[in-house]
């Protein structure tokens, strides 16, 4: 089991893990413990802030501090998912990258599966809700609509979201050198409608996860009413993308 709190610089990491936060104060901890009892591949934690103002940027300074793997990325005012996480990316070191969410959605349980399916080979893991073994979890109709909603427009409109399960999951893991840089302008919610062009024909696999309760505070995504609009803008720069690239991103 590797050393919970690791103080020492070390070796360049093998496994990046890239966290994207907007007042995560009382979550972020949680999830980075359970990240830290996970039997991984020596790592990084990548935290990339939108400008909290709830104590999460003291949070993370305290950290860093005594936590030399912990990276801070700060960015000043609200950004889409989209950018934090792809700004988290460039900044990654490791050769495998993991992306997920730091509202305590994301088990981190499910990270050495992800890295088994790496070490096997794949480019791209996605922690899917509907393989078996997996669950979306209770949510509300509303809800569920919405997120079923984009499932399919995704699958509809980008042909490469069509062969996984879960098109649309915020929880996945690639090899680094897999990723090309998106556009800034780009903005949305969904990187892996991204790297699904990206990888395609090099290998995808999928690993269940059940989609747990968030832990405190409220959703910054499903629940605006921006987050239509903003995906449907989305999936068509995915589109552009998967045109530009019709034989996957090299």
């Amino acid at each position: 089991m590797p050393d919970p709190r690791a103080t020492e610089p070390a070796a360049a990491p093998t496994l990046s893990v890239v966290l994207a936060t907007f007042n995560e104060r009382a979550n972020l901890p949680v999830v980075l413990d359970e990240i830290r009892r996970q039997n991984l591949p020596p790592l990084e934690l990548i935290v990339v802030d939108d400008g909290s103002t709830d104590g999460t940027r003291e949070y993370l300074r305290s950290e860093a501090a005594t936590d030399a793997r912990l990276r801070e990325v700060l960015h000043e005012g609200k950004q889409t998912t989209l950018r934090a996480q792809g700004q988290g990316i460039l900044a990654a070191r490791g050769r495998w990258v993991v992306v997920m969410d730091a509202d305590r959605q994301h088990p981190a349980s499910v990270l050495p599966s992800m890295i088994h399916e790496l070490e096997g080979g794949a480019a791209l893991v996605v922690a899917s809700r509907y393989v078996a073994g997996g669950s979306p979890g209770s949510r509300t109709f509303g809800r569920a609509v919405l997120s079923r909603g984009a499932e399919w427009t995704a699958k509809l409109l980008l042909r490469s979201a069509r062969g996984v399960s879960d098109p649309v999951s915020g929880f996945f893991a690639f090899r680094r050198d897999v990723f090309v840089p998106l556009d800034p302008d780009d903005r949305g919610y969904k990187l892996l409608l991204f790297l699904l062009v990206m990888a395609r024909g090099r290998g995808i696999r999928e690993v269940p996860f059940r989609f747990e309760p968030r832990g405190d505070g409220a959703s910054k995504v499903t629940e605006s009413s921006a987050f239509l609009r903003v995906f449907l803008a989305e999936v068509r720069q995915a589109r552009r993308f998967e045109r530009d690239h019709p034989g996957g991103a090299r």
